[in-house]
Protein backbone atom coordinates (compact mmCIF):
# COMPACT_ATOMS: atom_id res chain seq x y z
CA UNK A 1 0.00 0.00 0.00
CA UNK A 2 1.76 3.48 -0.84
CA UNK A 3 2.34 5.19 2.09
CA UNK A 4 2.99 2.25 4.66
CA UNK A 5 6.45 1.26 4.74
CA UNK A 6 7.56 -2.58 3.91
CA UNK A 7 11.07 -1.92 4.05
CA UNK A 8 12.99 -0.41 0.91
CA UNK A 9 14.18 -3.19 -0.80
CA UNK A 10 17.07 -2.45 -3.64
CA UNK A 11 16.92 -5.43 -5.31
CA UNK A 12 14.68 -7.70 -7.96
CA UNK A 13 14.89 -10.61 -9.27
CA UNK A 14 14.40 -11.45 -12.32
CA UNK A 15 13.19 -14.74 -14.46
CA UNK A 16 15.82 -16.62 -15.57
CA UNK A 17 17.84 -15.73 -12.22
CA UNK A 18 19.34 -12.39 -13.17
CA UNK A 19 19.23 -9.28 -10.74
CA UNK A 20 19.28 -6.12 -10.70
CA UNK A 21 20.21 -3.67 -8.58
CA UNK A 22 18.49 -0.22 -7.57
CA UNK A 23 16.51 1.97 -5.32
CA UNK A 24 13.13 2.95 -6.86
CA UNK A 25 10.72 5.67 -5.48
CA UNK A 26 7.91 6.63 -7.80
CA UNK A 27 4.64 5.56 -6.52
CA UNK A 28 2.54 3.09 -9.13
CA UNK A 29 -1.16 1.61 -8.61
CA UNK A 30 -1.63 -1.93 -10.21
CA UNK A 31 -5.32 -2.12 -11.19
CA UNK A 32 -7.07 -5.37 -11.74
CA UNK A 33 -10.31 -5.63 -12.94
CA UNK A 34 -11.86 -9.05 -12.61
CA UNK A 35 -14.97 -11.16 -12.11
CA UNK A 36 -15.37 -14.50 -11.06
CA UNK A 37 -11.35 -14.73 -11.64
CA UNK A 38 -10.94 -16.90 -8.59
CA UNK A 39 -8.83 -19.83 -10.47
CA UNK A 40 -6.08 -16.78 -11.41
CA UNK A 41 -6.45 -13.81 -9.18
CA UNK A 42 -3.96 -15.04 -6.15
CA UNK A 43 -1.34 -15.92 -8.90
CA UNK A 44 -1.85 -12.39 -11.01
CA UNK A 45 -1.25 -10.83 -7.63
CA UNK A 46 1.50 -12.85 -6.43
CA UNK A 47 3.33 -12.04 -9.79
CA UNK A 48 2.87 -7.93 -9.66
CA UNK A 49 4.65 -8.10 -5.78
CA UNK A 50 7.04 -10.33 -7.65
CA UNK A 51 8.54 -7.71 -9.43
CA UNK A 52 10.57 -6.49 -6.33
CA UNK A 53 8.58 -2.44 -6.72
CA UNK A 54 8.98 -1.24 -2.81
CA UNK A 55 5.87 -2.03 -1.18
CA UNK A 56 5.10 1.13 0.61
CA UNK A 57 5.22 2.41 -3.25
CA UNK A 58 2.94 -0.17 -4.63
CA UNK A 59 -0.73 -0.21 -4.60
CA UNK A 60 -2.44 -3.10 -5.98
CA UNK A 61 -6.32 -2.50 -6.34
CA UNK A 62 -8.52 -5.24 -7.37
CA UNK A 63 -12.13 -3.85 -8.98
CA UNK A 64 -14.64 -6.72 -8.53
CA UNK A 65 -17.14 -6.53 -11.17
CA UNK A 66 -19.89 -8.29 -9.89
CA UNK A 67 -18.27 -12.01 -8.79
CA UNK A 68 -20.44 -14.32 -7.98
CA UNK A 69 -17.38 -16.81 -6.14
CA UNK A 70 -14.60 -15.96 -4.35
CA UNK A 71 -12.38 -13.71 -6.27
CA UNK A 72 -12.86 -10.97 -3.43
CA UNK A 73 -11.64 -13.03 -0.30
CA UNK A 74 -9.09 -14.55 -2.66
CA UNK A 75 -7.49 -11.32 -3.53
CA UNK A 76 -7.69 -9.75 0.03
CA UNK A 77 -5.90 -12.47 1.27
CA UNK A 78 -2.87 -12.16 -1.86
CA UNK A 79 -2.78 -8.53 -0.50
CA UNK A 80 -4.77 -6.17 -2.41
CA UNK A 81 -7.14 -3.78 -1.34
CA UNK A 82 -10.69 -4.65 -3.30
CA UNK A 83 -13.45 -2.07 -4.61
CA UNK A 84 -16.75 -3.28 -5.64
CA UNK A 85 -17.70 -1.53 -9.32
CA UNK A 86 -21.70 -2.20 -10.06
CA UNK A 87 -22.32 -4.37 -13.40
CA UNK A 88 -21.17 -2.22 -16.44
CA UNK A 89 -19.21 -2.25 -19.03
CA UNK A 90 -15.60 -2.57 -19.44
CA UNK A 91 -14.66 1.14 -19.21
CA UNK A 92 -16.72 1.64 -16.07
CA UNK A 93 -14.91 -0.64 -14.45
CA UNK A 94 -11.34 0.39 -15.00
CA UNK A 95 -12.61 3.98 -14.15
CA UNK A 96 -13.54 3.12 -10.49
CA UNK A 97 -9.79 1.91 -10.41
CA UNK A 98 -8.74 5.11 -11.71
CA UNK A 99 -10.57 7.18 -9.46
CA UNK A 100 -9.49 5.54 -6.58
CA UNK A 101 -5.81 5.44 -7.49
CA UNK A 102 -3.19 7.12 -5.30
CA UNK A 103 0.09 6.32 -7.48
CA UNK A 104 1.53 8.72 -10.24
CA UNK A 105 1.59 5.69 -12.57
CA UNK A 106 -1.34 3.42 -13.22
CA UNK A 107 -0.64 0.14 -14.45
CA UNK A 108 -3.60 -2.67 -15.50
CA UNK A 109 -3.34 -6.00 -16.04
CA UNK A 110 -5.80 -8.34 -15.75
CA UNK A 111 -7.59 -10.94 -13.31
CA UNK A 112 -6.34 -13.71 -15.42
CA UNK A 113 -2.71 -12.74 -16.15
CA UNK A 114 0.94 -12.97 -14.51
CA UNK A 115 3.60 -10.42 -15.09
CA UNK A 116 7.25 -10.98 -15.30
CA UNK A 117 9.42 -9.59 -12.64
CA UNK A 118 10.79 -7.25 -15.18
CA UNK A 119 7.17 -5.43 -16.09
CA UNK A 120 6.87 -1.89 -14.20
CA UNK A 121 10.86 -1.38 -13.85
CA UNK A 122 11.16 -1.42 -17.87
CA UNK A 123 7.63 0.40 -17.80
CA UNK A 124 8.04 3.43 -15.38
CA UNK A 125 11.62 3.69 -16.67
CA UNK A 126 10.78 4.10 -20.58
CA UNK A 127 7.79 6.54 -19.43
CA UNK A 128 10.90 8.67 -17.23
CA UNK A 129 13.24 8.60 -20.05
CA UNK A 130 10.72 9.89 -22.96
CA UNK A 131 8.45 12.92 -22.46
CA UNK A 132 6.74 12.20 -25.82
CA UNK A 133 5.78 8.64 -24.60
CA UNK A 134 2.32 7.94 -23.93
CA UNK A 135 2.13 4.47 -22.29
CA UNK A 136 3.52 1.24 -22.54
CA UNK A 137 2.39 -1.91 -22.93
CA UNK A 138 3.70 -5.66 -23.87
CA UNK A 139 2.79 -8.76 -26.28
CA UNK A 140 0.16 -11.53 -24.36
CA UNK A 141 1.32 -14.89 -24.05
CA UNK A 142 -0.27 -18.30 -24.16
CA UNK A 143 0.62 -20.59 -21.09
CA UNK A 144 3.76 -23.22 -21.91
CA UNK A 145 1.18 -25.62 -20.73
CA UNK A 146 -2.04 -24.62 -22.39
CA UNK A 147 -4.23 -26.11 -24.84
CA UNK A 148 -3.19 -26.46 -28.70
CA UNK A 149 -6.09 -23.76 -29.36
CA UNK A 150 -4.25 -21.16 -26.35
CA UNK A 151 -0.83 -22.04 -28.13
CA UNK A 152 -2.42 -21.53 -31.60
CA UNK A 153 -3.67 -18.04 -30.57
CA UNK A 154 -0.57 -16.40 -28.68
CA UNK A 155 3.26 -17.41 -28.55
CA UNK A 156 4.57 -19.15 -25.48
CA UNK A 157 8.00 -16.86 -24.97
CA UNK A 158 9.38 -13.66 -26.43
CA UNK A 159 12.58 -11.75 -26.69
CA UNK A 160 13.68 -9.23 -24.09
CA UNK A 161 14.78 -5.96 -24.13
CA UNK A 162 12.61 -5.24 -27.62
CA UNK A 163 10.79 -1.94 -27.84
CA UNK A 164 8.45 -1.00 -30.42
CA UNK A 165 6.11 1.65 -31.69
CA UNK A 166 2.03 0.20 -31.28
CA UNK A 167 -0.77 1.23 -32.92
CA UNK A 168 -2.54 0.46 -30.05
CA UNK A 169 -1.59 -1.27 -26.70
CA UNK A 170 -3.62 -3.81 -24.70
CA UNK A 171 -4.89 -3.08 -20.88
CA UNK A 172 -3.97 -6.81 -20.09
CA UNK A 173 -0.20 -4.85 -20.38
CA UNK A 174 -1.04 -0.84 -19.94
CA UNK A 175 0.96 1.52 -18.03
CA UNK A 176 0.90 5.29 -17.58
CA UNK A 177 0.57 8.32 -15.49
CA UNK A 178 -2.15 8.51 -13.53
CA UNK A 179 -2.87 12.29 -14.38
CA UNK A 180 -2.82 11.57 -18.48
CA UNK A 181 -5.54 8.92 -18.38
CA UNK A 182 -7.52 11.26 -15.81
CA UNK A 183 -6.94 14.30 -18.24
CA UNK A 184 -8.28 12.09 -21.57
CA UNK A 185 -10.93 11.29 -19.71
CA UNK A 186 -10.75 8.06 -18.33
CA UNK A 187 -11.96 5.18 -20.69
CA UNK A 188 -14.42 5.23 -23.16
CA UNK A 189 -17.84 3.78 -20.97
CA UNK A 190 -19.78 3.08 -23.85
CA UNK A 191 -18.11 0.63 -25.76
CA UNK A 192 -18.89 -3.04 -25.07
CA UNK A 193 -15.59 -3.79 -25.81
CA UNK A 194 -12.33 -2.18 -27.63
CA UNK A 195 -11.88 0.25 -25.04
CA UNK A 196 -8.14 -0.01 -24.70
CA UNK A 197 -8.33 0.92 -28.96
CA UNK A 198 -10.28 3.57 -28.29
CA UNK A 199 -7.72 5.11 -24.84
CA UNK A 200 -4.35 4.20 -27.41
CA UNK A 201 -6.22 6.51 -30.13
CA UNK A 202 -7.07 9.28 -27.82
CA UNK A 203 -3.13 9.46 -26.08
CA UNK A 204 -1.83 9.49 -30.14
CA UNK A 205 -4.47 12.42 -30.64
CA UNK A 206 -2.68 14.41 -28.38
CA UNK A 207 0.87 13.84 -29.96
CA UNK A 208 2.28 11.17 -27.49
CA UNK A 209 2.84 7.40 -28.96
CA UNK A 210 2.75 4.18 -26.99
CA UNK A 211 5.03 1.23 -27.62
CA UNK A 212 4.91 -2.32 -26.65
CA UNK A 213 8.06 -3.47 -24.34
CA UNK A 214 8.57 -7.01 -24.62
CA UNK A 215 9.76 -7.10 -20.98
CA UNK A 216 6.40 -5.91 -20.49
CA UNK A 217 4.54 -9.08 -21.72
CA UNK A 218 1.97 -10.89 -19.51
CA UNK A 219 1.08 -14.66 -19.69
CA UNK A 220 -2.96 -14.92 -20.30
CA UNK A 221 -4.02 -17.87 -18.50
CA UNK A 222 -7.61 -16.81 -19.54
CA UNK A 223 -6.87 -17.29 -23.32
CA UNK A 224 -10.23 -19.23 -24.68
CA UNK A 225 -9.11 -22.70 -24.13
CA UNK A 226 -11.27 -24.65 -27.03
CA UNK A 227 -12.74 -23.41 -30.75
CA UNK A 228 -15.77 -22.82 -29.89
CA UNK A 229 -14.72 -20.76 -27.08
CA UNK A 230 -12.63 -18.63 -29.56
CA UNK A 231 -15.87 -17.99 -32.06
CA UNK A 232 -17.84 -16.84 -29.09
CA UNK A 233 -15.29 -14.41 -27.63
CA UNK A 234 -14.90 -13.00 -31.42
CA UNK A 235 -18.59 -12.29 -31.97
CA UNK A 236 -18.19 -10.38 -28.48
CA UNK A 237 -15.07 -8.70 -29.84
CA UNK A 238 -16.13 -7.47 -33.17
CA UNK A 239 -19.64 -5.86 -31.62
CA UNK A 240 -17.80 -3.08 -30.71
CA UNK A 241 -14.66 -2.92 -33.96
CA UNK A 242 -16.30 0.02 -35.62
CA UNK A 243 -16.55 2.23 -32.91
CA UNK A 244 -12.81 2.25 -32.18
CA UNK A 245 -11.29 1.18 -35.43
CA UNK A 246 -8.20 2.84 -37.34
CA UNK A 247 -7.30 4.31 -40.85
CA UNK A 248 -5.72 1.72 -42.10
CA UNK A 249 -7.05 -1.57 -39.63
CA UNK A 250 -5.83 -4.49 -41.06
CA UNK A 251 -8.33 -6.80 -39.32
CA UNK A 252 -11.53 -5.29 -39.71
CA UNK A 253 -10.52 -5.16 -43.55
CA UNK A 254 -9.61 -9.15 -43.53
CA UNK A 255 -12.98 -9.48 -41.15
CA UNK A 256 -14.97 -7.74 -44.64
CA UNK A 257 -13.09 -10.55 -47.23
CA UNK A 258 -14.14 -12.78 -44.91
CA UNK A 259 -17.71 -11.86 -44.43
CA UNK A 260 -18.65 -11.32 -48.03
CA UNK A 261 -16.83 -14.28 -49.24
CA UNK A 262 -18.64 -16.67 -46.91
CA UNK A 263 -21.58 -15.02 -47.82
CA UNK A 264 -20.85 -15.22 -51.61
CA UNK A 265 -19.40 -18.43 -51.49
CA UNK A 266 -22.80 -20.88 -51.24
CA UNK A 267 -23.96 -18.82 -53.79
CA UNK A 268 -21.48 -19.01 -56.06
CA UNK A 269 -21.23 -23.38 -55.28
CA UNK A 270 -25.28 -23.73 -56.12
CA UNK A 271 -24.58 -21.53 -59.28
CA UNK A 272 -22.05 -24.03 -60.33
CA UNK A 273 -23.59 -27.51 -59.51
CA UNK A 274 -27.04 -26.16 -61.45
CA UNK A 275 -25.20 -24.22 -64.30
CA UNK A 276 -21.55 -25.84 -64.15
CA UNK A 277 -19.40 -24.07 -66.50
CA UNK A 278 -15.52 -22.88 -66.63
CA UNK A 279 -16.74 -19.40 -65.59
CA UNK A 280 -18.77 -20.41 -62.37
CA UNK A 281 -15.96 -23.21 -61.16
CA UNK A 282 -13.17 -20.29 -61.56
CA UNK A 283 -15.72 -17.64 -59.84
CA UNK A 284 -16.16 -20.56 -57.33
CA UNK A 285 -12.39 -20.84 -56.42
CA UNK A 286 -11.88 -17.40 -56.43
CA UNK A 287 -14.36 -16.67 -53.99
CA UNK A 288 -12.36 -19.76 -51.83
CA UNK A 289 -9.52 -18.54 -52.01
CA UNK A 290 -10.22 -15.34 -50.98
CA UNK A 291 -12.13 -16.83 -48.27
CA UNK A 292 -8.79 -18.85 -47.16
CA UNK A 293 -6.45 -15.70 -47.08
CA UNK A 294 -7.88 -14.23 -43.74
CA UNK A 295 -7.24 -17.70 -41.77
CA UNK A 296 -4.16 -18.06 -43.45
CA UNK A 297 -2.71 -14.84 -42.94
CA UNK A 298 -3.49 -15.25 -38.82
CA UNK A 299 -1.57 -18.47 -39.21
CA UNK A 300 1.36 -16.83 -40.98
CA UNK A 301 1.81 -14.35 -37.70
CA UNK A 302 1.04 -16.77 -35.58
CA UNK A 303 4.04 -19.26 -37.30
CA UNK A 304 6.47 -15.78 -37.35
CA UNK A 305 5.88 -15.01 -33.84
CA UNK A 306 6.84 -18.62 -32.74
CA UNK A 307 9.97 -18.24 -34.68
CA UNK A 308 9.03 -20.44 -37.12
CA UNK A 309 7.41 -23.56 -35.75
CA UNK A 310 5.56 -25.19 -38.44
CA UNK A 311 3.26 -27.49 -36.44
CA UNK A 312 1.37 -24.87 -35.69
CA UNK A 313 -0.04 -24.39 -38.85
CA UNK A 314 -2.79 -26.60 -39.12
CA UNK A 315 -4.26 -25.80 -35.89
CA UNK A 316 -3.42 -21.88 -36.64
CA UNK A 317 -5.64 -22.23 -39.51
CA UNK A 318 -8.49 -24.04 -37.49
CA UNK A 319 -7.96 -21.11 -35.16
CA UNK A 320 -8.10 -18.48 -37.74
CA UNK A 321 -11.22 -20.23 -38.96
CA UNK A 322 -12.91 -19.77 -35.55
CA UNK A 323 -11.62 -16.29 -35.20
CA UNK A 324 -12.55 -14.22 -38.45
CA UNK A 325 -15.98 -16.41 -38.37
CA UNK A 326 -16.69 -15.14 -34.95
CA UNK A 327 -15.70 -11.47 -35.37
CA UNK A 328 -17.39 -11.57 -38.69
CA UNK A 329 -20.50 -12.09 -36.86
CA UNK A 330 -19.21 -9.89 -34.64
CA UNK A 331 -19.16 -6.70 -37.25
CA UNK A 332 -22.17 -7.72 -38.62
CA UNK A 333 -24.06 -7.61 -35.18
CA UNK A 334 -22.25 -4.34 -34.58
CA UNK A 335 -23.51 -3.13 -38.36
CA UNK A 336 -26.64 -3.83 -37.84
CA UNK A 337 -27.55 -2.01 -34.16
CA UNK A 338 -25.51 1.23 -36.03
CA UNK A 339 -28.06 1.40 -38.78
CA UNK A 340 -31.16 -0.01 -36.13
CA UNK A 341 -30.55 2.72 -33.36
CA UNK A 342 -29.50 5.53 -36.52
CA UNK A 343 -33.02 5.18 -37.48
CA UNK A 344 -34.26 5.33 -34.33
CA UNK A 345 -32.15 7.98 -32.78
CA UNK A 346 -32.07 6.23 -29.78
CA UNK A 347 -28.44 5.35 -28.24
CA UNK A 348 -27.46 1.78 -27.73
CA UNK A 349 -28.29 -0.26 -24.59
CA UNK A 350 -25.61 -1.00 -21.97
CA UNK A 351 -24.27 -4.67 -22.32
CA UNK A 352 -25.28 -7.20 -19.36
CA UNK A 353 -22.40 -8.34 -17.05
CA UNK A 354 -20.63 -11.27 -18.10
CA UNK A 355 -16.70 -12.57 -17.08
CA UNK A 356 -15.77 -10.67 -20.85
CA UNK A 357 -17.00 -7.25 -19.16
CA UNK A 358 -14.01 -7.31 -16.60
CA UNK A 359 -11.73 -8.14 -19.09
CA UNK A 360 -9.84 -6.09 -22.35
CA UNK A 361 -9.79 -7.56 -25.42
CA UNK A 362 -6.66 -9.17 -27.39
CA UNK A 363 -6.24 -7.89 -30.82
CA UNK A 364 -5.17 -10.50 -33.71
CA UNK A 365 -3.61 -9.01 -37.14
CA UNK A 366 -1.55 -5.94 -35.82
Amino acid sequence: MIGQSHGNPTERELHGGHQETGPVTRPISVLIPAHNEEEYISRCIASVIRTGWPREQLEVIVIDNCSTDSTAGHARQAGADVLHAPAGRIGSVRNVGLSAAKGEFVAYVDGDCEVPATWLHTAIELLQSQPCLGAVGGPCLAPVDGTWVQRSLAPTKTGSGAVKPARAIATSSFIARTSLLREVGGFDESLVSGEDDDMSNRIQSRGLTVVSASDCHIIHHGYPKTWLDVFKKEIWHGRHHLEVRTKFDLTLILTFVFLLTSIALPVLAVENLLLPGIRSFYALLLCALFQFAPPFLFAWKRIRQSSGEWRLTLPALAVGYAYFAGHSLGVLANLQERILFRRRGTPRPAASNSSDSARGHQRSME
